[in-house]
């Protein structure tokens, strides 16, 4: 044949070029592969700048006032701030502030920097603040180091093997976590103070006027300068111990360690760690950017071997928590199953298509999904648990275009059309309905980069991989796929005796097909358009039924589903100002109970070749103790591992909360409200409304607020008798700080970190509120008096920590729900119905927030329902362009919410949770289920074209397009048949996303068969009855017929 116009009659002229494209695209996606980044979960956006400044000493209360609120005020008002939250705790000031969306989080760090270090005002015993812009580390694992070594040798240990990990490649930071920090400590008890007259200033000042090095300039000689240097630095305690603290008139001297107990050691915090019975230290690897978690695993694997050859006699280093095995695990889960359906695809291509055009169409599958991974890199994802499953999620999808184009060709060359001539006129019948299937896919795909929040922001890698596969989807279609059917001739019978009855099996499926379309469909889509109101009616009705059930509460919901991890996290909060000894005793409890179940679960048959759980790391500081326990088989349930050691760890009665975690992201407490105020006192009388009245609905359990740890304060006041004495109140304060706090002396430079050199009270001498009546002020004039002379004390109530948001105090209050309890979405929304107007009218400054994942579901939501409409008014425009119709896109986008309903459905029959996988899984299935509808209505306006009245068209578009549009949908339901079916525990939290885009397509042809035909005649109906009414009006007017109308 002559050559065709345009670039498709160009392929197909010229078959080289065509394979040459192809061949293009497979060598660059077989090339990229290896360079994408590779780990578990896609990194999240933070956009969050974080202030910090110690205040050493210092109560919550005290931090609040003194550093988060003069902070607050110094950056409030600057551009591209969303919300600023403040958390004062004991020592501590921590502020965050996050960015808007799309502001530049580098611009807004550096004004909020220029804002801090411009104020003059905090208190001279607060540190310097830092700000830093919070980036995503992706933890690689952690390297375990254990051992019955003595603490400095643990220490020293560590910090030689994290300094020497960091240098490894593919590795960017390492954390040496548990260690105590280095701190000499001077205990000066109160009796030798008043021995030798002294004051802790005196000791302060002895100490920093012996112990330093100071440069003193250079000698300048005619042979050269000579650099003078005083150097007097004391860096150990024999260096401390011969410091001279007093001359007598005799020239007697007092040194120091003859009045003080020098203990250089640690600092005095409560901390504790146990990895597998023994002493621990981790070091924990993480990477920052261009994450590839296998070779990361790799060098780290090969540094442990070389390191544990040369490590003390009784220290071990074991690698665990290790990133790629469960990356190379779930990609393997993904891989199977996307072999699986894409075989299962092949087969029900081949039941009903030629080979030779079964094999092209799945080769454009293979050709679409690498010409994906050529472009792939420079989208900036790579290759993790999303992005691999959205190729799986697009097997199915990616195949209707060329099902369609294929068929077409096909049905062209039966009517003895041969060659170029047959592809070229089977291309161009379906042309239009091809390109605008894909582009509508591709747009209701397209809102799915731009939804809110972090962890749909790291779920775009969806959205980018259909995107791509789509467009080279269509390309292949379009310009490879013609020139490679051209080229089939007439179908040759087998002359194998095997391949003789798979070809009998695959024409008797194909006839079978035409002959059900013909003989069963045809009649009964007859019998619909006869009836035509009562099946909309129908559909309208099962619609409605889908809708309620989700609306009422029959469907539970959860933004972000529990997707299980390799390891089971005990974490329990003691009482504030409980002992440490109640922390180690109950860690201890845990661990026992958890070594006891390691036994008894690697005894298990299924688990005779590897064991099921393996190493546990027990740890305490302070008021919380931490239990994580590390699984080695894939597959283990760690939830049901978590619930059997809580119940086997017993009541636990002396823990103030207890948690345990088995998922990779603990979303906390489903329920969490935020209570803000002006006035404190509003807050402190709420929280017990607030629990009381969340209480009150069954299954809720488990609520705290952050206002229930009180922590006892003592307030210093001074004495009217003081005024006489000359002491101030600040005097005081600054006497009473030194002695039980600490008065830093100095900070030393040893090994690699600064070292405090604190002048405190002996430990004995501050045990108890005693210690403080014992002691001694002095006053200006260098004379003694005790301290209950000058002043008093009282004891309020304290916090752990203060919270705040966007310049308020805040009461947070969370609560959980019972597993088979009410929604926790319709327990917010009645507290708000019936308790909010109560407590806003009793409080007037009170302000109600959701936090947490509530909030962001409902934003999650917004987003979607807005996008999801832009989308459907630009597919609207773009059909009514095409089509040359206002009604016409109106009947194809009836999917839409027909697809909502098969997923509904889908989800009621599964019994699965409505997530936020399974809201993309609806935008997806939009994208999908337009497609057989445009492919139908194009049929219908060629046979009216051809003169055909409508009913005859209806009927005959159905029978035609009854194939592909059963081909199209069934390839996309089978192909997602293995995930759906899967029954590892990890990969749960992918099959909701696959049962909406399943069902919705499943359900949705459905509607494109029986309703759309059904919904075209009422149409036609209206158009009707407004030409007979018009033509009343105006006898000269002539009715729009609904093609044009």
């Amino acid at each position: 044949m002559a050559d065709k116009p345009g670039l498709l009659g160009w392929f197909i002229s010229n078959p080289i070029a065509a394979n040459l494209l192809m061949v293009v695209l497979v060598i660059g996606g077989l090339y990229n592969i290896p360079g994408l980044d590779k780990q578990f979960f896609p990194t999240p956006v933070i956009d969050r700048v974080s202030i910090t400044m110690p205040f050493p000493g210092a109560s919550p209360r005290e931090v609040e006032e003194q550093i988060c609120v003069r902070i607050e005020e110094a950056i409030h008002d600057l551009d591209g701030i969303k919300e600023i939250r403040s958390t004062a705790s004991e020592g501590m000031g921590h502020i965050v502030v996050e960015a808007l969306t799309g502001y530049p989080t580098q611009r807004l760090t550096n004004e909020i920097k220029t804002r801090v270090d411009a104020i003059t005002t905090f208190p001279t015993d607060a540190e310097r603040p830092v700000v830093t812009e919070l980036i995503y580390r992706h933890l690689l694992g952690i390297v375990q180091l254990a051992g019955d070594l003595d603490e400095w040798e643990l220490k020293e240990l560590g910090e030689t093997l994290r300094d020497d990990l960091a240098r490894q490649p593919w590795i960017s930071v390492v954390d040496l976590v548990s260690p105590r920090r280095y701190e000499v400590s001077i205990n000066v008890s109160e009796i030798d103070l008043r021995r030798h007259n002294l004051s802790f200033d005196d000791v302060v000042r002895a100490i920093q006027s012996t112990s330093l090095n100071l440069p003193a300039g250079a000698i300048k000689g005619q042979d050269g300068d000579i650099r003078v240097q005083t150097r007097g630095q004391a860096y150990y305690r024999e260096d401390f111990e011969q410091i001279v603290l007093l001359t007598a008139r005799d020239g007697t001297q007092i040194y120091l360690g003859e009045v003080a107990t020098i203990d250089d050691g640690f600092e005095d915090v409560d901390t504790l760690s146990r990895f597998d019975g023994m002493p621990g230290h981790g070091l924990y690897a993480y990477v920052t950017t261009n994450p590839d978690v296998v070779q990361s695993s790799r060098v780290i694997n090969e540094w442990v071997a070389v390191q544990s050859r040369n490590l003390p006699e009784g220290a071990t280093l074991s690698f665990w928590r290790d990133a790629a095995v469960a990356f190379k695990g779930r990609v393997e889960t993904l891989l199977k199953n996307g072999l699986g359906g894409l075989l299962l695809v092949f087969l029900m291509l081949v039941l009903f298509l030629r080979p030779a055009v079964a094999v092209w169409v799945s080769v454009g599958i293979a050709v679409a999904f690498l010409g994906a991974f050529f472009l792939l890199p420079y989208t900036g994802v790579g290759l993790n648990m999303i992005s691999l499953f959205a190729f799986l999620l697009v097997l199915g999808i990616v195949v209707d275009d060329a099902i369609i184009v294929g068929e077409s060709i096909h049905t062209v060359q039966t009517r003895g059309v041969e060659g170029n001539e047959a592809a070229f006129w089977g291309v161009r019948e379906v042309f239009k309905p091809v390109l605008f299937a894909v582009i509508s896919t591709m747009v209701f795909f397209a809102p799915m980069m731009f939804m809110p929040g972090e962890w749909a922001h790291a779920a775009k890698g969806i959205p980018v991989v259909v995107l791509l596969v789509l467009m080279f989807s269509l390309v292949e279609c379009l310009w490879i796929l013609p020139a490679h059917l051209s080229t089939l001739g007439p179908e040759k019978p087998a002359t194998e005796p095997f391949l003789q009855r798979l070809e009998a099996l695959r024409h008797r499926c194909a006839d079978w097909l035409v002959t059900f379309a013909r003989e069963r469909y045809r009649p009964f889509l007859q019998w619909a358009l006869q009836h035509h109101l009562l099946v909309a009616g129908f559909f309208l009705v099962m619609l409605s039924l889908s809708l309620s059930l989700y609306g009422g509460g029959w469907l539970r919901s959860a933004f972000f589903p529990r997707i299980n991890s390799d390891f089971v996290e005990a974490k329990i909060t003691m009482p504030e100002g409980g002992s440490f000894t109640q922390s180690e005793l109950v860690m201890q409890r845990v661990v026992d109970a958890a070594e006891t179940l390691k036994a008894e679960w690697n005894q298990r048959p299924e688990y005779e070749e590897q064991p099921a759980i393996g190493s546990i790391l027990g740890r305490a500081n302070e008021n919380d103790v931490e239990v994580v326990i590390a699984t080695v088989s894939e597959g283990v349930d760690t939830e049901a591992f978590a619930l059997q050691l809580r119940a086997d760890s017993g009541a636990l009665s002396e823990a103030k909360e207890i948690r345990m975690d088995y998922t990779i992201r603990d979303p906390g407490k489903p329920i969490r409200l935020v209570l803000a105020s002006r006035k404190v006192e509003e807050l402190e009388a709420l929280a017990g409304d607030v629990r009381e009245a969340l209480l009150s609905y069954p299954g809720v359990f488990d609520v705290s607020d952050s206002f229930d740890s009180p922590r006892d304060e003592l307030v210093l006041e001074l004495k009217p008798s003081a005024e006489t004495l000359g002491v101030s109140l600040a005097d005081v304060a600054r006497q009473v700080r030194q002695a039980f706090y600490g008065a830093e002396a100095q900070r030393i430079p040893r090994g690699r970190e600064d070292v405090k050199v604190m002048v405190r009270y002996p430990e004995s001498e501050r045990l108890a509120i005693a210690n403080l009546n014992d002691m001694y002020i002095r006053t200006p004039s260098g004379a003694e008096v005790p301290f209950e002379a000058v002043a008093t004390y009282r004891v309020e109530a304290g916090y752990q920590k203060l919270e705040r948001l966007d310049r308020l105090r805040t009461l947070e209050v969370e609560a959980d729900v019972e597993a088979n309890g009410p929604a926790p979405r319709a327990i917010v929304q009645s507290v708000f119905r019936d308790y909010l107007p109560k407590w806003q009218q009793q409080y007037p400054d009170l302000f109600v927030n959701l936090d947490g994942e509530l909030q962001e579901e409902i934003e999650f939501r917004e987003a979607t329902v807005r996008l999801m409409t832009l989308a459907m008014m630009v597919i609207y425009a773009l059909m009514a362009v095409a089509f040359r119709s206002y009604w016409q896109p109106v009947l194809i986008l009836t999917a839409v919410p027909f697809g909502l309903m098969g997923a509904i459905f889908g989800h009621m029959l599964l019994g699965w949770q409505v997530s936020m996988f399974s809201i993309m899984g609806v935008t997806a299935c939009a994208g999908v289920v337009v497609n057989d509808n445009l492919v139908l209505i194009d049929r219908i306006n060629r046979l009216r074209e051809e003169g055909r009245d409508v009913l005859n068209a209806l009927l005959q578009a159905g029978e035609d397009r009854f194939r592909p549009i059963i081909l199209t949908s069934l390839t996309t339901f089978v192909g997602l048949l293995p995930i759906m079916s899967e029954t590892s525990v990890q990969a749960q939290f992918l099959i909701p996303m696959v049962t909406s885009l399943a069902f919705g397509v499943l359900f949705a042809t459905g509607v494109t068969l029986v309703l759309v035909p059904a919904l075209y005649l009422i149409a036609e109906d209206i158009s009707a009855w407004k030409g007979a009414y018009l033509n009343r009006k105006n006898p000269d007017s002539d009715s729009t017929a609904l093609t044009g109308a």
